[in-house]
C-alpha cells in the first residue's frame, strides 16, 4: 500500500548561519531523462542502462557500499509540502544509523515528468556512482509504493506560483530544512540516525548550482575559528 503523507514545513529561514552546518550532509543529485540516461551509462561502462527517468546521485563508494549491504534496504515514500503548496517527494532509506534522504521538489522543470515515469513503471530507479573510484550500480525501489499513484500525484500537484529564482531559493530552502532534521525515526524499530546524506535532485544547471552553494556553505562553516559553529547556533 502507497504511503503518501502531507505534512507542513515552513518556508521561513529562520537561523540560517545555524542552517548551514548541516551542510556537509549534501550529495550531488540531479534528474536525467532517457537519452541522459543512456548517455551516462556509456561512459561508466554500464552494458545495459535502466529504461525511463533516474535520479542520478554521487555518493562515496563507502556510502555506496553501507547503502547496499542489504540487497532491498528499507524504503519510505512521502510527499512533504513546503510553504504552502510547494510539494517535495522524499524517499528515504536507513541502513545501521546512516539515513539516505533523495529529495525531488515537483516545481523543478521535468519533475512532474520523472513522477509520472516513476508511477507507470511501478518503481523509482536510482543510479548511483561514486565521486572517489570507478563504482557504478542501479536500483529499482518504492516497487511496493507506487500502487497508489492518483493519491501520489495529487498530493505532488505544485499549488503555488514561483516568479524568477523563487524556484531555487524554495529547493535550497527545502535542502536546508531536511539536512538539519535528523532526529526522527525512519521506522519504529530504528533509532533516529547518527548521520545522513541528503540529494535534492535539480535538472542541469540547477543540480550543479544547488551542490556547488551547499558545498561552498560548508567550507565557509569549516572556515569559522573553532568553537565559532557553536557560538552561531
Amino acid at each position: 500500500m502507497l504511503n503518501v503523507t502531507n505534512t507542513a514545513a515552513s518556508g521561513e529561514i529562520g537561523n540560517v548561519p545555524s542552517l548551514l552546518l548541516g551542510c556537509h550532509r549534501a550529495r550531488y543529485a540531479e534528474l536525467l531523462s532517457p537519452t541522459e540516461v543512456a548517455e551516462m551509462a556509456a561512459d561508466v561502462g554500464l552494458e545495459a542502462p535502466p529504461p525511463g527517468w533516474v535520479i542520478h546521485a554521487e555518493l562515496s563508494s563507502e556510502d555506496i557500499e553501507h547503502l547496499t549491504q542489504h540487497s532491498k534496504p528499507p524504503a519510505r515514500l512521502v510527499v512533504q509540502d513546503f510553504d504552502g503548496g510547494l510539494p517535495v517527494v522524499l524517499l528515504t532509506t536507513q541502513v545501521e544509523g546512516l539515513r539516505f534522504q533523495w529529495a525531488v521538489p515537483m516545481w523543478e522543470k521535468d519533475a512532474q515528468l520523472w513522477l509520472r515515469d516513476s508511477v507507470e513503471r511501478g518503481h523509482i530507479t536510482l543510479m548511483l556512482n561514486a565521486f572517489d573510484a570507478p563504482v557504478s550500480m542501479v536500483m529499482m525501489t518504492a516497487c511496493d509504493m507506487l500502487r497508489n499513484d492518483e493519491a501520489l500525484i495529487r498530493a505532488a500537484t505544485v499549488q503555488k506560483q514561483l516568479i524568477g529564482q523563487e524556484h531555487l531559493f524554495h529547493m535550497l530552502n527545502a535542502g536546508l530544512y531536511l539536512m538539519n532534521d535528523t532526529s526522527g525515526k525512519f521506522a519504529r524499530t530504528q533509532e533516529p540516525p547518527l548521520d545522513s546524506r541528503v540529494m535534492v535532485a535539480g535538472r542541469g544547471a540547477n543540480a550543479v548550482l544547488l551542490m556547488n552553494t551547499f558545498f561552498a556553505a560548508t567550507q565557509a562553516i569549516q572556515a569559522l575559528p573553532t568553537g565559532a559553529d557553536k557560538a552561531i547556533q
